[in-house]
């Protein structure tokens, strides 16, 4: 089980033959002002008014808790959302918003889930610079 109480993804694993970057958690009570630089994979839970960013290496991960405030941009090859967030995000490979999750801000990537009861405010782009394809998923509640 992770930091959060959820076990759903394991994060990213190191490229071959890298030395592996580590996880980096930052807990509730903590509040962060400026822009926090971080390799590997980084849980956050706290307070941030500034940016999360991740260095450019394959897999970086970033997982917003469900208890985060986040006010500022983040950046990260994967970035996992359950708390609140304003500011824009990009994920050079998924987004994944949770239900539960408040998003307002705009949104880059390449692969986006939006689970329902996730609320997003703000435009979707896809880094391929191809339009946003909006699939339907039906609703398991009848």
């Amino acid at each position: 089980m992770g930091l959060f109480g959820k076990s759903k993804d394991p994060g990213p694993s190191a490229a071959a033959g890298a030395k592996p970057a580590g996880v980096h958690r930052v807990g509730r009570g903590v509040t962060f002002t400026g822009e926090l630089r971080f390799a590997g994979r980084l849980e956050f839970d706290g307070h941030l008014a500034g940016s999360l960013v991740a260095e450019p290496m394959a897999g970086s991960c970033v997982v917003i808790g469900p208890h985060a405030q986040v006010h500022g941009g983040i950046e990260a090859d994967i970035v996992i959302i359950s708390g609140h967030v304003e500011g824009p995000i990009r994920a050079r490979s998924r987004l994944d918003i949770q239900s539960g999750a408040r998003v307002i801000g705009d949104l880059g990537y390449l692969d986006l889930q939006i689970q329902h009861g996730a609320v997003v405010e703000g435009a979707l782009k896809s880094l391929e610079g191809q339009p946003v394809a909006l699939k339907l998923v039906a609703n398991s509640r009848n």
